[in-house]
């Protein structure tokens, strides 16, 4: 009768593999987390210039007035900027939902991260039937949980109505306001 050698590990081998294991673990955790942060992040702003965008096309495709905030449980737009968004046919300009079938988008809360709307004194965007939004210009303000500035992005609504996406003129990593100032988050 032959004698098979014994099949299996030893413990040297598999404290070995183990210590690899936690190694690559310990590198790979942090860089996969950047990763899905900065999916989310990319994953709002494409949302949200995509809704702006939707906002004022259906302003001019149907000649009415479009409102794009964040609402209330009265429906009435507010200015906490981290709720979901919501995009609606606004024919009165009361800045207020005044029926469910009026809603062309929602854009869900962020995730993460802190959106701030800069409307001056209005609490909302608006689009007019000609696309404009004259009265009713300003800015979205994304900050990271983690403050860094590198990280931010700021949409900017001109009179025209069109978003711009604020860049980085200067190279020094955190993008420009409208006055060539980098943004910063509060």
């Amino acid at each position: 009768m032959r004698n098979l050698p014994d099949r299996g590990f030893t413990l040297i081998e598999l404290l070995l593999v183990i210590t690899i294991l936690s190694i690559a673990l310990g590198i790979g955790a942090p860089a996969m987390g950047k990763l899905i942060e900065n999916s989310e992040r990319k994953a709002l702003l494409n949302d949200l210039l995509s809704g702006i965008n939707h906002a004022r096309t259906h302003a001019i495709s149907r000649g009415v007035n479009v409102t794009l905030c964040p609402l209330d449980e009265n429906d009435r737009c507010i200015r906490d900027w981290n709720r979901p968004i919501t995009i609606f046919s606004d024919p009165k300009r009361t800045r207020k939902l005044e029926d469910q079938a009026d809603i062309l988008q929602i854009i869900p809360a962020p995730d993460t991260g802190q959106l701030y709307g800069r409307t001056g004194v209005r609490k909302h965007f608006a689009f007019r039937p000609t696309g404009m939004a004259r009265d009713s210009i300003g800015h979205l303000l994304w900050c990271p949980n983690d403050d860094k500035q590198e990280k931010a992005f700021q949409i900017r609504i001109n009179m025209g109505g069109r978003p711009i996406l604020a860049r980085d003129f200067n190279n020094d990593g955190i993008v420009e306001d409208a006055y060539g100032r980098n943004v910063s988050c509060p």
